[in-house]
């Protein structure tokens, strides 16, 4: 059985999955946990690691793929032109091997930074430079205000490539 990814229709991830293991498929959906803070209470969400998308081992291209189409909530296989590329086994091993019990990915908890906070960002096309953290925006990414140009900038940055400075 080779990994294939699916492509979903918006937020209906869940129930393709649902609906392919009750076909009979192997279906897996990477999913993220993060607690972040609502309304001044701590909230946990639980989102797709990669939204619209989910994975399905399949056989080879002998096997029938005309049900995963109709599947409700399915769009249809991943293709580039007519290939449909095979999603690496070891790849779809170490997703599951940060699942918890849930069958969730916990992301780390970044909420202990707070508005206005000075950040470094330690990875990327900007590791080294400094800014200013202003809000987390989902799943393991935040908004950090970069003095760029002697311009002010927002830019969208992994929460995982951050420190404070």
């Amino acid at each position: 059985m080779k990994w294939r990814a699916v492509f979903c229709k918006p937020r209906e991830e869940q129930r393709a999955r649902m609906h392919l293991v009750n076909q009979g498929f192997e279906a897996f959906l990477p999913q993220l946990r993060s607690r972040r803070r609502l309304r001044g209470r701590d909230r946990t969400s639980i989102e797709p690691m990669f939204p619209r998308y989910l994975f399905l081992a399949l056989a080879d291209h002998r096997q029938d793929w005309g049900p995963i189409r109709s599947t409700r909530g399915v769009i249809g296989l991943v293709r580039f032109g007519n290939e449909v590329p095979i999603v690496p086994d070891d790849l779809i091993e170490a997703l599951k091997c940060y699942q918890d019990e849930r069958g969730a990915i916990e992301v780390a908890r970044y909420h202990e930074l707070k508005e206005n906070d000075p950040v470094e960002i330690t990875a990327g096309p900007f590791a080294g430079y400094r800014g200013i953290f202003e809000a987390e925006t989902g799943a393991a990414r935040a908004i950090i205000l970069l003095e760029i140009l002697n311009n002010q900038r927002r830019v969208q940055i992994a929460t995982g490539d951050l420190r404070r400075a």
